[in-house]
C-alpha cells in the first residue's frame, strides 16, 4: 500500500501543536513523554497553515485529539483556534490537560465552540494526593481543587470528560480512589495508561509497575466497571501464555501495518508523523515529513513487537527472562510482556 493509501486510511489524529516539550511546559512532569523529542528538535510554535495542510492530506480524517505544546494551557488560544479549524472542516476534537490553571484553561479552549463538536477533554489526574501530584506534574501550582472547577465546569456545559491517569510503582494504588471519587461526580469514562518509555535514556525516579501488580489493576477496573457500569480500561500489557496465542492471531500491528490513528508535531522543519508514539519514542527513524517522505514501517519485527521490552525500566527488565524485558515468571507462569499501543485497543483471552 502507497502513502496516499495508507493515509486515506487515517480517521483518527493526535498532534501537538508544537515541540516546546517539558522546558516551556506549564508542568515538569517526571515522566513527561515530550522530553526525548524536544531535546532533539529546535523549539517551535506551530501554525494555522500548517493545519490546513494536515487537513488536505489526511481526506478521511474525522477526529483530532489535540495535546498543545505539549499541553493545552501552554498554547491554549492557539489550540482553541486548531480546533476551529478542524470543526470548520468537519472533524471533531478532544483535548488533553495536566489540569494547570484549570478553569481558566477550559473556558479558553472551549470558546465559540459548540459542545456538539467536542468529543471530549481529558485530564490526566494521576493521583488524589496534591503533594504526590505535584511531585509528578513537577509544578507546586496545580491542585486538584483548581482541577475539579474545570471539570464541574465541563459537566455544567454538557462537555463528556474522561480522567486519564498515568500509573508508576508511586501512586500504583491510587486507582480505586481515583475512579470512585469521579464516577460519584457522574464521570463514566477512565483511561490508565501504564508508565514506559517515559525513562528511556535517562535515570528516572519514576520505577515501572511490576506484571502480577499490573495485571492485578486490570483485573480491578475491569471489575469495577462493570459493578458501576463505567467505561474503564487499563491496557492488558502483561498477559498469560494461552492470552499470547490469541494476541500473536490477532496482532496486524501499526508498526508494520499502518491503521487508522497517525500522531503528529507541527515543527520549524515541517509536519512530523508517526504510525506509533511509542515506537518513535525509541526509534525516532520511524518518524517521517507529512508531506516529503513515505510512511516509515517496521519491517523487521515478525515475532512482534520491537519496543515493548525497552517500555519497561532496567529494575523491571532486571527480573524477566534473561533480562531481556520480554517474558516473566508470575505465580510459576510465563508472562508475556506485549506492544502497549496495541493492548490499549484490544483485549485478550
Amino acid at each position: 500500500m502507497d502513502k496516499e493509501d495508507l493515509l486515506k486510511n487515517i480517521e483518527a489524529l493526535t498532534i501537538y501543536t508544537g515541540t516546546y516539550g517539558r522546558k516551556k511546559c506549564t508542568c515538569s512532569c517526571i515522566g513527561c513523554t515530550q522530553e526525548l523529542i524536544s531535546n532533539k528538535i529546535k523549539q517551535y510554535q506551530g501554525n494555522i497553515e500548517q493545519i490546513k495542510t494536515i487537513i488536505k492530506y489526511l481526506p478521511n480524517l474525522k477526529t483530532a485529539y489535540i495535546l498543545g505544546n505539549p499541553d493545552i494551557s501552554v498554547d491554549t488560544s492557539f489550540c482553541n483556534q486548531v480546533a476551529k479549524e478542524f470543526i470548520k472542516n468537519n472533524i471533531k476534537v478532544m483535548f488533553s490537560t495536566s489540569g494547570y490553571d484549570g478553569l481558566n484553561t477550559v473556558k479558553k479552549i472551549t470558546a465559540g465552540i459548540d459542545k456538539e463538536n467536542i468529543e471530549y477533554i481529558s485530564f490526566s489526574i494521576d493521583t488524589l494526593d496534591n503533594q504526590k501530584l505535584q511531585y509528578l506534574k513537577g509544578n507546586k501550582k496545580i491542585n486538584i481543587e483548581e482541577i475539579e472547577k474545570a471539570i464541574e465546569y465541563c459537566i455544567e456545559k454538557d462537555i463528556t470528560v474522561k480522567i486519564q491517569p498515568t500509573l508508576w510503582e508511586i501512586n500504583q494504588n491510587d486507582y480505586k480512589k481515583i475512579i470512585d471519587r469521579y464516577s460519584k461526580m457522574g464521570i463514566k469514562w477512565f483511561t490508565f495508561h501504564a508508565g514506559s518509555f517515559e525513562t528511556i535514556n535517562k535515570e528516572n525516579p519514576l520505577k515501572h509497575i511490576k506484571p502480577e501488580k499490573w495485571m492485578k489493576i486490570v483485573e480491578d477496573i475491569d471489575n469495577i466497571a462493570r459493578k458501576k457500569d463505567l467505561k474503564a480500561k487499563a491496557p492488558k500489557i502483561f498477559i498469560e501464555e494461552k492470552e499470547e496465542m490469541v494476541y500473536k492471531e490477532k496482532q496486524k500491528l501499526y508498526c508494520k501495518h499502518g491503521g487508522k490513528d497517525l500522531q503528529i508535531w507541527l515543527c520549524e522543519e515541517g509536519i512530523k508523523a508517526t504510525v506509533c508514539p511509542i515506537l518513535s519514542a525509541v526509534y525516532q527513524e520511524y518518524i517521517f515529513d507529512l508531506e516529503k517522505e513515505d510512511i516509515k514501517l517496521v519491517d523487521k519485527c515478525n515475532e512482534g513487537c520491537i519496543v515493548c521490552d525497552k517500555c519497561i525500566d532496567k529494575y523491571l527488565r532486571n527480573e524477566s527472562i534473561g533480562n531481556k524485558g520480554k517474558e516473566f515468571i508470575v505465580y510459576n507462569k510465563k508472562i508475556h510482556n506485549i506492544c502497549r499501543y496495541y493492548a490499549d485497543r484490544i483485549k485478550y483471552g
